[in-house]
């Protein structure tokens, strides 16, 4: 698609797994990738919360959280086919910049006074249709951006600037909610946005046409769906995978429960809840990347499934504020884990000229959770928050021990 900008230096070494962070290009993708992930999981904070001020809904809650879901149910793969045929440059300026004006606009509702449930739930699942383009572009271009040995490292590295500026953008929307109001903090989101744009221009980049390109769609599809359909261990992944966004995750949508109704805390409480969360999720990537070049990777994946379940069972029935914070820690501490070394094990099977479809399948994962969410926060209206999060970890677990007893291939995964 594009060629590589090369990295000064003597040959890579094993234990270098900074490396990839020397060419200038995937150094600018990161520092986007950054103050976007900032961006979303300030807006995430502020969204709930003011999601359960104005409905005081469970349902409601999850119907508007799950919003961002549905168009990743069946349009990503569409999203991977696109980012085989054209450049992928050229499709990211288009999605990150589409979001930067669909978050401008929500901004100025709110500031306005103007702004209804409903807005947010329609801005959500715009903001999903252009993310079913961006994500697997995001995906597919880091194989343009370094050497096929260094890729490995640059996905735990993504995943990294994926996953620290979480911690660092719920420590801000706590701190400032109370004093900028919900408005403030989404101007703050739509502005992060902006600065993903602009670095994505700055990319010193010279485009092809994809091979891919000279195919038609119909063959593209095909292609793609016979390229996973004949690898096993990505099916696997992918089972665990939506077992993750089925169930594993009702814990995080139902956080402002816990936070109101079970431990007391309140609003800030909530966001140091979901700090805890995220701090865990740094720490969590900033492993993967330091062991991205390990040997055993099947069997990091598998110890980190297994305690992410775990953990998930014991915070449904913590009534302890401190202990809580330390159980979330925990769970995203391995949710990342096991979520990177699910991704860096595609992205070492794909061919770079079917990439961005393998990846896609990532997103669609993650438009399961829409799923889940709705038939999770059901389940919570009638059964309770403790019960359903209860439920929802025990169902993860159970999937992913019988995947890995039954794909030895997974577990020796190296």
């Amino acid at each position: 698609m594009a060629q590589l900008d090369s990295p000064k230096g003597a040959a890579i070494s094993g234990l270098n797994v900074l490396r990839p962070l020397r060419r200038r290009n995937f150094a600018l993708l990161m520092a986007g990738r950054s103050t976007s992930e900032m961006g979303r999981t300030i807006r995430v904070f502020a969204r709930g919360w003011l999601v359960l001020e104005l409905t005081g809904s469970p349902f409601l809650l999850g119907l508007v959280t799950s919003s961002l879901m549905w168009p990743m149910l069946f349009m990503p793969f569409f999203g991977g086919v696109l980012a085989d045929r054209i450049d992928r440059r050229k499709l990211l300026l288009l999605t990150e910049f589409s979001l930067t004006a669909l978050w401008l606009s929500i901004s100025v509702v709110i500031t306005l006074g103007l702004i209804e449930w409903w807005h947010l739930m329609i801005s959500s699942l715009l903001s999903g249709i252009i993310q079913s383009f961006g994500r697997p572009a995001h995906q597919a271009i880091l194989g343009n951006l370094v050497d096929k040995e260094e890729l490995p490292s640059a996905v735990a590295i993504n995943a990294f600037t994926q996953y620290w500026p979480a911690a660092v953008g719920l420590l801000l929307a706590t701190l400032l909610i109370g004093t900028i109001g919900v408005g403030g903090v989404f101007w703050i989101t739509a502005f992060a946005q902006l600065f993903t744009g602009v670095t994505l221009v700055l990319l010193r980049w010279k485009g092809e046409m994809a091979e891919e390109g000279r195919k038609s769609v119909r063959r593209n599809f095909i292609e793609g769906f016979t390229h996973v359909r004949g690898e096993p261990l990505i099916l696997g992944l992918v089972l665990i995978a939506a077992a993750s966004s089925l169930f594993g995750g009702a814990y995080s949508f139902l956080l402002p429960f816990f936070a109101r109704d079970i431990l007391g805390v309140g609003a800030q409480g909530l966001g140091v809840m979901m700090l805890a969360s995220n701090i865990g999720v740094s720490v969590g990537a900033a492993v993967v990347t330091m062991a991205s070049n390990i040997p055993r990777r099947g069997l990091l994946l598998m110890g980190a499934a297994i305690c992410y379940s775990l953990l998930i069972l014991s915070f449904s029935r913590s009534e302890i504020f401190f202990l809580s914070i330390g159980l979330l820690f925990g769970v995203g501490l391995c949710g990342t884990a096991s979520r990177t070394m699910m991704t860096m094990i595609m992205q070492i099977l794909a061919p770079d000229h079917l990439r961005g479809r393998v990846m896609s399948l990532q997103v669609s994962i993650m438009g399961l959770s829409s799923i889940g969410i709705l038939v999770m926060g059901a389940v919570g209206q009638y059964l309770g928050a403790v019960n359903t999060v209860f439920i929802g970890g025990s169902l993860y677990g159970l999937v992913a021990l019988v995947i890995f007893a039954r794909m030895h291939q997974l577990r020796r995964f190296r």
